[in-house]
């Protein structure tokens, strides 16, 4: 096998068939995609799409296409506990490729298990040992605590897709509020709940007409936590800004974002986490990308005993490390 990172991760088996990974617009023969995050999901209308039933659902609503799903017993597909209907791919019963990946379990959506595998391509997006999480139930009893001892309004920003839907499921379940979601996280509700048995009630920002109150909650992504009209909204309501990423483990997050308090929710693994996932899946050969993909894979190297190395761009896993 020959693994290198292009337009996503290309993987080319002793046959010449190339797998294509989460690419923006390359084709190969069969063309996985992962999970329907911007940077992840394909959207052009290739064929040889191998993807999850739910995956396609959402990738085609939010990217206005479709795919030509190709049916192939070489590569096997596992939940990989990233967003709802994201997937890790085993080709050819060899490589494991995992895409975004958590190992723990959270709200609503199981964590990934580890499959045995010759080669492992892993996300490290938080390889550093600095990024290291509290336990899941730590972090959602703080957000309900903050929830139900604070007095709102709450605007909270987390990604449209994924964050957004469970920072509302812990909503939920803490107590009677009333949620407003921005239309990039009301559109995503609506697409989940027409293919799932989840429900995220909540009004469209653009069609709520009802007064800020104390038990107010705005949903919304984190590229809006400082444009004017919610800074000035923030500002006459008297509204509390959360913040909601891995990243929030390091105080740069609160001050760029704009944020009076921040929690390290996650939808990836943090550093001890991917190292247990490694070691799980105990592989001869470990290709990392993303993040602090050179650190990890030295820390792996040193300190585990793994074979493992960075891929970048244009490089090859034969010979050109």
């Amino acid at each position: 096998m020959d693994v290198r990172e292009r337009d996503g991760i290309v993987i080319e088996a002793e046959d010449g068939t190339e797998f294509v990974c989460d690419s923006y617009s390359s084709q190969g023969d069969f063309n996985f995609v992962s999970h329907a995050h911007a940077d992840h999901a394909l959207k052009q209308e290739f064929d040889g799409v191998v993807c999850s039933d739910l995956t396609e659902a959402i990738a085609s609503a939010r990217f206005d296409t479709s795919y030509s799903r190709a049916e192939t017993e070489r590569i096997e597909m596992f939940p990989s506990g990233h967003i709802l209907g994201s997937t890790a791919a085993l080709i050819d019963n060899s490589v494991l490729y995992t895409g975004d990946v958590s190992m723990r379990d959270r709200t609503y959506l199981d964590g990934f298990s580890p499959v045995d595998a010759e080669m492992l391509v892993v996300e490290t997006t938080y390889g550093s040992p600095f990024y290291t999480f509290p336990d899941q139930e730590v972090v959602e009893s703080e957000i309900s605590q903050f929830l139900t001892e604070r007095s709102g309004p709450f605007f909270l920003f987390g990604y449209s897709l994924g964050k957004a839907q469970k920072i509302q499921h812990i909503v939920n379940n803490t107590g009677e509020f009333e949620v407003v979601a921005h239309g990039a996280v009301h559109s995503m509700n609506q697409v989940i709940e027409r293919n799932t048995d989840l429900e995220f009630p909540s009004t469209a920002y653009q069609d709520y007409e009802g007064g800020w109150s104390e038990n107010t909650v705005f949903i919304a992504p984190p590229r809006v936590s400082q444009a004017d009209f919610v800074e000035e909204l923030a500002e006459s309501e008297g509204a509390v800004k959360a913040g909601f990423s891995g990243w929030a483990v390091s105080d740069k997050f609160k001050y760029r974002g704009g944020y009076d308090v921040v929690f390290p929710l996650s939808d990836h693994c943090d550093f001890d986490e991917l190292v247990s996932l490694v070691k799980g899946v105990n592989p001869d050969e470990v290709y990392t990308t993303h993040g602090f993909a050179e650190e990890f894979a030295r820390i792996l190297s040193t300190d585990h005993g793994f074979d493992a190395r960075a891929l970048k761009s244009n490089q090859s896993s034969l010979s050109d490390f």
